[in-house]
């Protein structure tokens, strides 16, 4: 009974499998693509639509209009030295720039015709090594942690990576197990004066000592900070390109219970994507990536490197960017910190 089952899975799988279709062919070029069995239907309407005597041309026409640098120019004929001609197989001489569009790309609602389809560029098609620093902050103490961020970048570099992302509040510390209370202050608990002096100004020195330590390694660089902007925090991430220029920043919009105690909601206008050396760079600060609209605004600017500094550590976060790469047809780099006890500076009432 195994051995039958086996069989018919087989046979059923054989049965399923379809030939490829030659696209161009020359002497010296194959290109096959292989079609799925649900295009079907589409590929055959539109052949209709357009007049064309066969669905392999109407496939061609839609390779030469979406992505026209897979067809190769067509080769001169050359001349042979017989006067006897050969009966050659009669195939489809289709002038696709002459044809006009079907109906279903004509409509005013389409954003845009085929050939504006964004195409991925060579550059993210080539190996891409990365690091995702997993370290924790050197808390009350930026200038520390900046001179800590310098050997990872630099270890990082000569590991031969050309781009390195942090975690979340890396320079400037995420508030866990540190005490807040603004309505208790006392002379020995000063925790949220000195937080509010660890954080940076965007822009500012600690943002231009970044950028050297980028330019000097040639890496890109995504580094979580808390950002002060007068009276305000913000979890914003920041974006280096490999020459030490500050590309941008993020500043994060959804916040939890014990973060907004301490941190101000950004807003979604710095949510862009950086065209570098190695894609299209991008991301959102931890349960940002939890809205749909806002990870398919990225995906609509062609994003090919999604990275996510968090401070989550549970399984239903992995879940989500194994997620976000499927949806986003993209690579995905999260970082977290990790951190021990001993890495928290707690106040005397705390230590009791």
């Amino acid at each position: 009974m195994e051995e039958s089952t086996k069989y018919v899975e087989a046979k059923q799988v054989k049965k399923r499998k379809h030939r490829p279709l030659i696209v161009a062919q020359s002497p010296a070029e194959k290109i096959h693509i292989m079609i799925p069995a649900m295009c079907s239907t589409a590929i055959y309407r539109l052949r209709g639509e357009l007049g064309l005597s066969s669905c392999g041309a109407a496939i061609q026409w839609l390779i030469h209009h979406a992505r026209p640098h897979l067809v190769p120019a067509p080769e001169p004929p050359t001349k042979t030295k017989s006067s006897k001609t050969c009966p050659s197989r009669k195939t489809d001489s289709v002038d696709h720039d002459s044809i006009p569009k079907p109906t279903c790309m004509a409509r005013e609602d389409v954003d845009a015709p085929v050939s504006d389809f964004p195409v991925t560029s060579p550059a993210a098609r080539l190996p891409v090594r990365a690091t995702v620093v997993q370290a924790s902050t050197v808390f009350f103490d930026t200038p520390t942690t900046l001179e800590k961020a310098e050997k990872l970048i630099a270890g990082a570099a000569a590991y031969g990576s050309q781009l390195v992302v942090f975690p979340e509040a890396f320079v400037g510390g995420y508030p866990r197990c540190v005490r807040f209370d603004a309505t208790n202050l006392t002379e020995e608990d000063d925790s949220l004066q000195r937080y509010y002096a660890s954080a940076i100004d965007v822009p500012g020195p600690e943002v231009g000592r970044l950028a050297k330590i980028d330019g000097k390694y040639k890496v890109h660089l995504v580094m979580g900070v808390v950002e002060r902007a007068g009276f305000y925090l913000y979890s914003t991430m920041l974006f280096f390109d490999s020459q030490g220029q500050h590309l941008g920043q993020h500043c994060k919009i959804t916040l939890v219970a014990s973060e907004s105690a301490v941190w101000y909601s950004g807003g979604k206008s710095t949510l862009l994507i950086y065209e570098t050396s190695i894609g299209k760079i991008g991301g959102l600060t931890c349960w940002d990536n939890k809205w749909p609209l806002l990870r398919t605004e990225l995906y609509d600017k062609g994003v090919e490197i999604f990275c996510a500094p968090t401070a989550d550590p549970g399984e239903i976060w992995k879940t989500s960017m194994t997620h976000i790469a499927l949806e986003g047809g993209c690579f995905v780099l999260y970082a977290n910190q990790f951190c021990r006890r001993r890495d928290y500076l707690l106040p005397p009432v705390m230590q009791h």
